[in-house]
């Protein structure tokens, strides 16, 4: 009996609960546990799905308590753009939340990702945009870089002779070159590659925000025998190797004045800050930080991109098709493709963007911090929650898309087959790289490297499918789960044009 009537006080004081937190913030959510919210209600490392649904019964601002914390799930194109991008929101929507991966893997929200917004974060942005070089001379220089590692990647492919293969060694290997050349000046050897590809893989395990939940919620998880525990030390592990190369080892054969890539720019700015006494800002932690930056973003989105995307083509032949025609048509077949190429090319640009959407392979964006109390259409936010960019729901609302489920580069097309204006409702309804003062700080450079690898692959290359005949699902639903998605391993033939 004394069970029962536990039992019945849990229930009661649940649904107590619930709603005096739902009355309190004026938003409305599934229920919630006392000292747990809704933690036991996730899909577990499938939270895109779960926000979906939710967002599907309760609307486009939803309200999630993750043990103490007000979490806010904006799953509208316009209210993303209205929250971070419109200044009345932007000034005190703009900072990071707390959350396990900002304090245990970036050291108190160092960096630029997770750094906290002010004039650190400020100072440290304009130095990785200028570091990416996606502007004026640097531009051709990415390109030149770019190109010559296209060159050997298409090499090893046609020695294949038209043979099935797996595209995703390939395509790690071709863009953790990309990345070595960015921080180092030259391409990695094997072993550093493997380093690189471990220290992302165990990255995208634990930011999965139902993992990071979990142990934001129980940080003591992180010294137990449980698997969220041994994804934290797996990836400490592989941070620790990849310091000691990228950071401590290049430290040691740093030649003041000498700049082998970006880490050295950062020593010597370092050098100079120090020199007139300013020692506060850009230490040792922050370029750190911003080593796992780059690669953190740099790498296993655009990688995992390419997989969908080449896995979309390959049940859309007619796609690669008339891409080809246009690479035709445009570039010829004497040289390579070039990033000048791209204003002529509108079917092409409109296939990648048609990629991005559906695909949404970023379901959920990097979480924002409110730095005060805000109201947000007639919706209360508490200074210290979070709020999350459920781009997975707002990338495939048939009141938007039609068809959001359907492949379909004419999306981003008009009439006359041109490119839809920058201005337009569907272009402005893609917020892959987010929205306002946190919009991704490489999203030309993705762009870029995308535009050239999959160009250049078509110009070369017809794309066929394994002996087999058979591929897996290109359905953004049955693709693997973590922070960043990607499709199931599959094999694939390109045959030399």
């Amino acid at each position: 009996m004394l069970v029962i009537w536990l039992a019945v006080l849990l229930v009661t004081l649940y649904f107590l609960y619930s709603y005096i937190t739902r009355v309190k913030y004026n938003c409305p959510g599934p229920s919630n546990w006392p000292v747990f919210g809704c933690l036991f209600q996730f899909e577990t490392n499938r939270l895109h799905f779960s926000f979906d649904r939710w967002a599907m019964k309760f609307g486009p601002i939803i309200l999630c308590k993750i043990a103490s914390t007000n979490v806010y799930v904006i799953s509208s194109t316009r209210l993303i753009k209205k929250a971070f991008a419109e200044k009345e929101y932007s000034d005190v929507l703009n900072d990071r939340p707390d959350t396990f991966f900002a304090k245990y893997i970036m050291d108190d929200s160092k960096g630029v990702i997770f750094g906290n917004y002010g004039p650190t974060f400020i100072r440290l942005r304009k130095i990785m945009y200028k570091g990416l070089k996606m502007y004026g001379e640097g531009v051709e220089q990415f390109e030149s870089i770019a190109n010559k590692e296209l060159d050997q990647l298409t090499k090893s492919i046609s020695d294949l002779g038209g043979k099935d293969f797996d595209p995703k060694p390939f395509l790690s290997r071709s863009l953790a070159n990309l990345i070595g050349i960015l921080l180092t000046g030259s391409i990695v050897d094997e072993s550093d590659a493997d380093l690189i590809w471990k220290y992302n893989n165990y990255v995208n395990e634990i930011f999965d925000m139902s993992t990071d939940a979990i142990l934001y919620a129980f940080p003591f998880l992180r010294f137990m025998p449980v698997e969220v525990g041994r994804k934290y030390r797996r990836l400490m592990e592989a941070k620790k190797e990849l310091l000691a190369k990228f950071f401590f080892l290049h430290k040691e054969t740093y030649v003041p004045g000498c700049e082998r890539g970006l880490i050295d720019a950062l020593f010597n700015l370092q050098s100079r800050e120090t020199s007139v006494g300013d020692t506060n800002w850009l230490t040792d932690s922050q370029i750190k930080a911003f080593i796992q930056d780059i690669i953190d973003a740099g790498l296993i989105t655009t990688r995992n991109f390419l997989l969908c995307i080449l896995l979309v083509l390959l049940h859309h032949h007619e796609c690669v098709d008339r891409m080809y025609e246009e690479i035709v048509e445009v570039v010829g077949l004497e040289r390579s493709p070039s990033l000048k190429d791209r204003p002529a090319m509108p079917y092409t640009e409109a296939l990648i963007l048609e990629a991005l959407r559906y695909n949404t392979h970023s379901p959920l964006g990097v979480p924002h911090g409110a730095m005060e109390d805000v109201e947000l259409e007639e919706y209360k936010i508490p200074k210290g929650s979070m709020l999350i960019t459920n781009m997975w729901t707002a990338h495939h609302d048939p009141a938007i898309w039609g068809d959001p489920w359907v492949f379909r580069p004419d999306h981003f097309l008009d009439d006359n087959g041109e490119l839809l204006s920058p201005e337009h409702t569907l272009r402005q309804s893609l917020v892959t790289f987010g929205a306002g003062k946190r919009v991704c700080v490489g999203e030309n450079l993705a762009k870029s490297r995308i535009f050239l690898y999959m160009t250049t692959l078509i110009q070369k290359f017809d794309f066929l499918l394994p002996i087999g005949g058979t591929v897996p699902s290109d359905d953004p639903h049955d693709f693997l789960p973590g922070a960043v998605l990607r499709p199931h391993d599959y094999m694939m033939r390109l045959k030399v044009r």
